[in-house]
């Protein structure tokens, strides 16, 4: 999404300027947006991984049925806010700001991608936390 997001905006024009101080507003809360979302994202994912280990699961549940599906959404959330960091910047540079901005948010949003991605320690890990407490 983010490739396609760069893509489409090389290949089209497609910008709806906006006064230079309005987009200097709108840049700003974008970029302080972005850097409290990775941080945030980050905690949101340890707090994510440790419900995953802690959580009991239901009676007649597969454990690796609900591993999967646990890590899945974990995942799931982390890429979901580094996709709206990446819709920042196509939102700043359909609102008239330059590729510069446009490349710098999608770039952050492309490092939270690589630093969030699935893990297979952090996914055995919780298999093993819960095949532990199943087994105690």
């Amino acid at each position: 999404m983010l490739i396609f997001s760069v893509a489409f905006a090389h290949s089209e024009s497609w910008q709806n300027p906006l006064a230079e101080d309005t987009r200097l507003f709108g840049r700003t809360v974008f970029y302080i947006l972005a850097i409290l979302m990775l941080p945030l994202t980050n905690l949101l994912r340890h707090i994510f991984l440790r419900l995953n280990e802690t959580m009991p699961l239901l009676k007649n549940a597969s454990l690796k049925r609900v591993v999967k599906i646990r890590y899945t959404l974990t995942v799931t959330v982390s890429m979901l806010m580094m996709l709206v960091i990446g819709s920042f910047g196509a939102t700043i540079f359909y609102l008239g700001d330059g590729f510069r901005t446009l490349h710098i948010l999608t770039g952050i949003a492309g490092l939270g991608v690589f630093l969030y991605r699935p893990k297979l320690d952090e996914y055995q890990q919780i298999l093993d936390s819960l095949t532990k407490n199943e087994n105690d």
